[in-house]
């Protein structure tokens, strides 16, 4: 019999979830909803959005010139905060848009500091090492049957 790794794998994510993202923050409820447990046939896994990296590593310069919505993203972002200099909406998208540009050029705060956090790298390796020693005992099990 295999044993049931589920409970686990949910421990992981709820581990994951209580975890402090570079700027203090607990991670958001809209990126953990985003994960999930996949179980098939033969195996049986997390789904996560692949670019779950620039939570420990921040977000880098940007390869591409193709837009993808992040002035929009910023400038509520600094709406929300009140951090616009400029009393006009034209001159709020401005900075928006320097935001914006220097962030694809250079990358976030996190990433221009090279600060690293461990958002999910340790509570992984521990589930795996959790997972290795359940399937460990049941093999022995099974072994010391057969013998």
């Amino acid at each position: 019999m295999i044993p049931d790794i589920k409970p686990e794998l949910q421990e992981l994510i709820k581990n994951i979830s209580q975890k402090n993202t570079f700027y203090g923050n607990k991670i958001p409820d809209s990126i953990m909803k985003m994960f999930e447990i996949e179980e098939k046939d033969l195996s049986i896994g997390i789904l996560v959005p692949y670019w779950l990296g620039v939570l420990q590593r921040g977000r880098g310069p940007r390869r591409s010139t193709k837009s993808y919505g992040l002035v929009n993203i910023i400038f509520r972002w600094m709406q929300r905060r009140g951090m616009f200099r400029s009393a006009t909406e034209k001159g709020q998208w401005n900075e928006a848009r320097f935001m914006t540009w220097y962030i694809n050029r250079y990358g976030n705060a996190q990433f221009r500091s090279r600060v690293f956090i461990d958002v999910y790298k340790t509570e992984r390796e521990k589930t795996i090492k959790k997972i290795y020693d359940k399937f460990s005992l049941e093999i022995s099990k099974i072994t010391m049957q057969v013998i």
